[in-house]
């Protein structure tokens, strides 16, 4: 399965809002002008400016460490080092309390530190013609669709249930370190940053899912479909996707084709 057949059966399957967006992070020894960049900017940004541009634009991009503006993201990315004076004001408003403020800091999943000089982020259809698996895919979904994708990712994995990780603040940036890190699915809500500077709605959650468990996951998505005759988990679970919701299978509810 090539990631355009997956990326479409995803979007057609589940309604997605949003272009899943494929997270690469870059070691010092790639050439970052060998990346298939479509667009680039002058300013610093966010780690979240730079997605929304990739799910809702489909834009192609390189962020190098020295462009990225959000301290949280990075801290967690291995671009810096734990800063007493920074990471403590950075967490004050969520937590208050000084020690627990640097002990959240500490207790971040991060990347090693030095090992990449950038982040490549780019819509899911590009890998396809890009040397690279993707390190992550991340979605931004409603959790019902949330609910499907994991499912769908627990039967090609061989497990029974996730654990996800949450912190008071960096959602996007920490949350995929932590899915890499520990190859898992992971999914969380935004933070106050993904909200405002990743022009989020309300409603929508982060999801991420390691880039060398992804096409197996769709796999078991089409498996599903082919078997079942539709995606949907809901009732009986042979619609095309999840939308009937008929109470359980009620008689009452019963539509027959004409």
């Amino acid at each position: 399965m090539t990631y355009s057949e997956a990326l479409e059966l995803l979007i057609y399957s589940y309604r997605l809002d949003f272009d899943p967006a494929g997270f690469f992070f870059v070691p010092e020894e790639i050439d970052q002008t060998t990346l298939p960049v479509t667009h680039k900017t002058k300013n610093k940004l966010t780690f979240c400016q730079y997605t929304s541009a990739v799910r809702q634009a489909r834009y192609s991009l390189y962020l190098p460490k020295e462009q990225l503006l959000c301290k949280n993201a990075q801290l967690v990315f291995g671009f810096r080092e734990i800063d007493e004076r920074i990471d403590e004001k950075v967490h004050a408003k969520y937590l208050m309390d000084p020690e627990l403020c640097l002990q959240a800091a500490r207790d971040k999943p991060c990347l090693p530190s030095g090992k990449f000089k950038g982040i490549y982020a780019a819509p899911l259809d590009t890998f396809d013609d890009f040397d690279h698996t993707p390190d992550l895919v991340y979605f931004m979904v409603l959790p019902f669709q949330g609910y499907h994708i994991l499912n769908d990712y627990m039967a090609a994995m061989n497990k029974t249930h996730l654990n996800f990780r949450h912190t008071p603040n960096s959602a996007v940036c920490s949350g995929s370190v932590w899915s890499h890190i520990n190859q898992t699915a992971n999914m969380n809500t935004m933070c106050a940053g993904s909200k405002s500077s990743g022009k989020t709605e309300m409603g929508y959650m982060n999801l991420t899912i390691p880039g060398t468990h992804f096409l197996a996951t769709i796999e078991h998505l089409k498996k599903r479909r082919e078997k079942n005759g539709g995606v949907s988990l809901v009732g009986k679970g042979d619609s095309g996707w999840p939308g009937l919701d008929a109470c359980q299978g009620c008689p009452l509810f019963r539509f027959d084709p004409v």
